[in-house]
């Protein structure tokens, strides 16, 4: 009996115990709110977040910030930040061309070697300015007159790249405005006989004057070739304005513009130029 009691006290004992346990409240934390701000470079989203600590008790409540959807804004601004190349919004390049030297190589009755200077405006406008000297040295196949001319030209124009994406590549559209001044020689070795009166007069003619006036429509492409190097080529349809010249005769070349076999003709460039 007595052995009986015991047991009856200790069970009793037990379960008290597991009731107390179970009854207990956990006292909530404090409510203030803690702020927490992370810093995502070059991102340009405040990820600011709020977030309240957890109490746990009978009638649990348990508030959760969010910060998930946060971060996927801020995921995804990051991304398109990565994808898009900065661009710069001003910037200078100079350059030279080389199909000219090619031609006096060759050795070409006519050639012109030109350099540029160029200013980029948000990768779109880039305004142009172009001088150079053209040489030409021509004698005719059917008789042996001889022309002759050298001096300096000038360009001033701009180029709009239609490209849209920003990866070293462009795709120019260009207007031009070109002026020479110059000097020209006509001669001959073998002298003018009059078919009239049958006198002869030798052809000799040095240091005519003339001016000349054309615009350019071009179309080019250019590409990056390392960090600040380019290069690109394009082709010009040229249309002279106006010419001032000798009335002796025309000239048989105009530096910068080319043959004045017509009021038009076509030109090119191949040059290579650098970013600085």
């Amino acid at each position: 009996m007595k052995s009986l009691i015991t047991l009856l006290i200790i069970m009793a004992t037990a379960v008290s115990s597991a009731s107390a346990q179970t009854t207990r409240e956990v006292t909530p934390m404090p409510t203030d709110v803690a702020r927490t701000t992370v810093a995502v470079p070059d991102a340009g989203v405040d990820t600011t977040v709020t977030s309240v600590p957890i109490g746990i008790s009978d009638s649990t409540e348990v508030s959760i910030s969010t910060v998930d959807s946060v971060a996927t804004e801020v995921g995804k601004h990051a991304h398109r930040h990565k994808r898009q190349k900065k661009v710069r919004p001003f910037g200078i390049a100079v350059g030279a061309d080389f199909v000219g030297v090619g031609m006096k190589v060759a050795g070409c009755d006519w050639s012109q070697m030109e350099v540029l200077a160029r200013i980029n405006i948000k990768d779109k406008y880039f305004p142009i300015f172009e001088m150079g000297l053209g040489e030409a040295d021509h004698e005719g196949r059917e008789t042996d007159n001889r022309f002759k001319t050298r001096a300096p030209y000038f360009r001033i124009g701009a180029d709009y790249n239609f490209t849209k994406k920003h990866n070293g590549n462009r795709l120019f559209l260009g207007l031009r405005y070109g002026f020479s001044a110059y000097n020209y020689d006509f001669t001959s070795a073998s002298p003018l006989t009059d078919p009239v009166w049958g006198d002869s007069h030798p052809i000799n003619f040095t240091g005519l004057d003339g001016r000349s006036h054309w615009a350019e429509v071009m179309f080019g492409l250019e590409t990056r070739l390392w960090s600040i190097v380019r290069m690109g080529w394009d082709i010009r349809l040229k249309f002279r304005l106006h010419d001032n010249v000798s009335s002796i005769g025309d000239p048989w070349y105009i530096p910068g513009y080319g043959k004045t076999d017509s009021s038009t003709t076509w030109g090119g460039t191949f040059k290579l130029l650098f970013d600085i």
